[in-house]
C-alpha cells in the first residue's frame, strides 16, 4: 500500500468522533480501505454519517455495513468470551486478561474497538488441561508451543491462551521485553466476584498495553488503531498510574524513544498538539504497516537491528549468507523431518537445496533477495 493523503482525512475523522465534532466534508478516495486495513474503519464511520456531504451510496452502505459487522463481530466475541470464562471458572483454572477485552471499556462504546482475537494469560501447567477442555467441545486447538495455546471455536472468534506477558519474537528481544514486565499473576489480584479471575493494577496492565504496541512498531509496525488505544488509555488511566516507575522501566530497557514518538503521534493526531519533533518517519510507518504490520517493514527493522555497531550493507550480506547456509539448529527447526533422520548438516543443507529448486521456492526466494536489496 503506497502512502497517500488520504490518511490524514481518516484520522480527521476518528478524531471528530472521539471528540464528537462536525468533521468537514472531503472526498473519500481510498480513505475507507485504509480505515478497514487499520481496523478503524467502524469508528471513523460515526463521522462519516454526521457530514453534509456524504460519500456515494455504493460506498456509504458498504461503510455502514461495516460498521454494523464490527458491532456483531464485538457481540460474537462477547458471547466467546462469557463461554471461556465460564469454563476456566468451573475447572477452578485461573486467569487473567491484559488486551484488547480491557482496553476497548475505555471507548465510548465496545463495539468501537475491533480487536482481532480474545487474549487470555494462564498458569503453563493449565495449558494442556484447556487444550483438553477446547477439543471436547469440538473446537480447534493448536499448542503453538509450551506457553501458547490459540483456540478456533468459529469465524472471527478467536482465542490465545498465553503464559507470560512477552515470549521472544526477534532475537534479543526477550530480555528486553520480559526484563520490563512479565509474571503477570505477581501483578494482579483476584476478582472479588470471581477467585478464577485475575485483574491486573492499573500499572502494570498501562506499562503492558505500552509495551505491547512498542513490541509492534519495533518489530512489524503498527497502525492507528494501537495509537487510538494510547489516547483511550491515557484518558483512562494517566492519573492512577505510577508515572515514575514507569518512565524507569522504559529508560532502564531502551523504550523511552520509541514511546515518545507514539505519544507525540497520538497527542498530535488525537489531542491537536503540535509535535517538537519530526514525526513524519514514525507516521509513514504507522500508516503502511497496517494493523498488524509487514513483512517488509519487519525485515528492514531487523536488518537495522543486526547492523547496530556495523553497516546496514554488512547486515544485508549476512542476511543473504545465513538465508543460503542456515545453521543446523535452523534447519531442525525448519524441517523437523531432518532431525527425526538424523541427517548431518552438510546433507540438511543439500537436501534444503534441492527443495529450493522447485518453482515455488525459487520465486520466494529470488522475492526475498529484492526485498532484502530494497531495504533501507
Amino acid at each position: 500500500m503506497e502512502i497517500r493523503y488520504d490518511y490524514q482525512y481518516l484520522v480527521h475523522l476518528i478524531s471528530c468522533a472521539v471528540h464528537d465534532l462536525q468533521p468537514q466534508d472531503v472526498s473519500f478516495a481510498n480513505v475507507f480501505a485504509i480505515g478497514k486495513v487499520h481496523e478503524v474503519a467502524n469508528i471513523a464511520f460515526l463521522s462519516v454519517q454526521k457530514l453534509n456531504i456524504k460519500p456515494d451510496a455504493e460506498l456509504y452502505n458498504e461503510w455502514q455495513v461495516f460498521y454494523f459487522h464490527s458491532v456483531q463481530r464485538n457481540a460474537r466475541q462477547v458471547a466467546q468470551y462469557g463461554k471461556l470464562t465460564d469454563l476456566l471458572t468451573q475447572n477452578n483454572i485461573r486467569w487473567t486478561e491484559a488486551q484488547g477485552t480491557i482496553t476497548k471499556t475505555f471507548y465510548p462504546a465496545p463495539e468501537l474497538r475491533m480487536m482481532s482475537d480474545i487474549d487470555f494469560i494462564v498458569d503453563a501447567e493449565s495449558i494442556d488441561k484447556i487444550a483438553e477442555l477446547m477439543l471436547e467441545r469440538g473446537w480447534e486447538a493448536n499448542i503453538v508451543h509450551e506457553n501458547e495455546l490459540n483456540v478456533y471455536p468459529e469465524k472471527e472468534t478467536g482465542i490465545e491462551f498465553h503464559t507470560e506477558f512477552f515470549k521472544e519474537f526477534y532475537k534479543g528481544s526477550g530480555e528486553r521485553y520480559s526484563g520490563a514486565i512479565n509474571h503477570p499473576f505477581s501483578h494482579a489480584a483476584p476478582s472479588a466476584d470471581n477467585p478464577c479471575k485475575y485483574v491486573l493494577d492499573d500499572t502494570h496492565f498501562y506499562l503492558y498495553s505500552l509495551l505491547h504496541t512498542i513490541k509492534h512498531f519495533e518489530y512489524a509496525g503498527c497502525g492507528i488503531r494501537r495509537i487510538l488505544d494510547l489516547y483511550y488509555l491515557q484518558k483512562a488511566l494517566g492519573d492512577k498510574v505510577d508515572s515514575e516507575y514507569i518512565n524507569a522501566v522504559l529508560d532502564k530497557y531502551d523504550f523511552a524513544e520509541n514511546a515518545n514518538k507514539l505519544f507525540a503521534l497520538e497527542r498530535y493526531w488525537f489531542e491537536g498538539e503540535t509535535p517538537e519533533t519530526d514525526l513524519s518517519e514514525t507516521v509513514k510507518d504507522i500508516i503502511l504497516s497496517g494493523n498488524h504490520g509487514t513483512n517488509d517493514i519487519h525485515l528492514r527493522n531487523d536488518l537495522r537491528r543486526s547492523a547496530e555497531g556495523s553497516t546496514l550493507a554488512k547486515a544485508k550480506r549476512n542476511r543473504v549468507k545465513n538465508f543460503l547456509f542456515p545453521t543446523l539448529e535452523e534447519l531442525y527447526e525448519g524441517h523437523p523431518e531432518y532431525e527425526e533422520k538424523g541427517y548431518s548438516l552438510a546433507k540438511s543443507r543439500f537436501m534444503r537445496a534441492v527443495e529450493n529448486l522447485k518453482p515455488q521456492r525459487l520465486k520466494h526466494m529470488f522475492t526475498f533477495f529484492k526485498r532484502v536489496k530494497k531495504s533501507k
